[in-house]
């Protein structure tokens, strides 16, 4: 099993960030890859059963979790029921800070194949999605978001 962590700090407030995150719309913005959503709420909450499928080299996966743990605005936890993945589970956490909210994604995952391929494509591939996932998550007009 690996962990993979990614953190940065997002100019929102906890609330519009985790409302944003916990969201199938905000999902499917900050997500890397193009998305089809298959099944789940718009906003989630203990027990939502979140199923996906996404684009990767022309290739489509499913994904499909359930949100095991849910702390409004401070943490949501999904866990991988079906996917690519031998195991996966995403810890989304969201930290008041002075500048905004520290964002910190931790990944415990295996592809179920051996360590050496998570230690190189797995973790290589984390690395990619989050930093695309970090960097969407910066762009978004937190204050344009409230007005809708």
């Amino acid at each position: 099993m690996r962990v993979y962590a990614r953190e940065s700090v997002v100019r929102a407030t906890p609330e519009q960030l985790f409302r944003y995150s916990a969201s199938r719309v905000g999902f499917c913005e900050q997500f890397p890859y193009q998305v089809k959503w298959l099944e789940g709420p718009e906003h989630w909450d203990k027990g939502d059963i979140l199923d996906f499928s996404y684009r990767v080299c022309g290739v489509w996966l499913r994904h499909r979790a359930e949100v095991i743990d849910y702390q409004q605005d401070r943490l949501f936890v999904d866990r991988m029921l079906e996917g690519m993945y031998g195991f996966f589970k995403h810890t989304h956490e969201f930290e008041p800070v002075e500048e905004g909210v520290r964002v910190r994604d931790t990944v415990e995952f295996s592809l179920g194949v051996g360590d050496l391929i998570d230690r190189t494509i797995g973790m290589v591939t984390l690395d990619r999605a989050f930093n695309l996932r970090h960097q969407a998550l910066k762009r978004v007009d937190f204050e344009k978001l409230e007005g809708q």
